[in-house]
């Protein structure tokens, strides 16, 4: 991996939407990273599960192969949704009120900035250089993935276009054995989605924020793990490498 002094920024969202003149000048947004408030938008504990069981199976390391019992065909297009506009905006609404509980101060600087623009549309052209898109439930996931595990290490590594395209597949390949997101509809692929963005998003603010602040990129490298061990993944346990997540030795 090369150094990148911006990865998450540009991944998820571009410096314009993370800039200092577009983030609110005393953000804090501890309370929606919170694993309470993350836990409390969806509950991504079945691919988890899966994941883990793939990851940890003699002699192929990484999910890109179900057992025979599991296996479905992977169709890349069926993590696909039309996106509805009044549902993003319902979507960015709920994840707002359910971060409140944990940071009001928090929630209100995150209502301020998804009420100025469209957060999630201005990640479509940082995402399309990695081959990923918006409106897809497994390119959501896997910007999530690699961007909580990133932060768990205070990193903005740029990771290879191969690492990248290698989770893809292992998002894919265990989607598409877990009926709760094979059979999803476009409303629940779109909310899933949203909410992994977000958590994402506001991973990249975080680190943004904390430069040069070695504590604050601690905590929030603690907000990615515990977030992340409410939706059942241990990121302290796997290593990214360019054919996808692998246990680490």
């Amino acid at each position: 991996m090369r150094a990148n002094a911006g990865y998450l920024a540009i991944l998820l969202a571009g410096l314009t939407v993370l800039g200092a003149g577009n983030v609110p000048a005393r953000a804090d947004f501890s309370g929606p990273l919170s694993p309470g408030a993350f836990e409390a938008t969806l509950n991504m504990g079945p691919i988890a599960e899966t994941l883990r069981q793939q990851m940890q199976r003699k002699g192929n390391q990484g999910p890109a192969s179900a057992t025979p019992e599991t296996a479905r065909p992977v169709q890349p297009d069926s993590f696909r949704y039309v996106p509805s506009k009044a549902r993003r905006t319902a979507n960015l609404a709920g994840f707002v009120a359910k971060s409140r509980a944990a940071d009001p101060k928090g929630a209100d600087d995150l209502a301020q900035l998804v009420a100025s623009r469209d957060i999630i549309e201005e990640m479509r052209t940082p995402l399309a250089k990695y081959g990923l898109r918006i409106d897809n439930l497994a390119d959501a996931y896997t910007v999530w993935w690699i961007g909580a595990w990133q932060a768990t290490r205070g990193s903005t590594d740029d990771p290879s276009q191969a690492a990248a395209a290698a989770v893809k597949q292992q998002v894919m390949r265990t989607m598409a054995s877990v009926p709760e997101f094979a059979n999803a509809n476009d409303s629940l692929k779109q909310s899933m989605s949203e909410a992994l963005f977000m958590q994402a998003l506001l991973l990249g603010v975080g680190l943004e924020q904390a430069k040069g602040n070695a504590a604050q990129t601690k905590a929030i490298g603690r907000a990615a793990a515990e977030g992340a061990r409410g939706m059942g993944l241990d990121l302290a346990s796997m290593t990214l490498t360019d054919e996808g997540f692998k246990p680490a030795d």
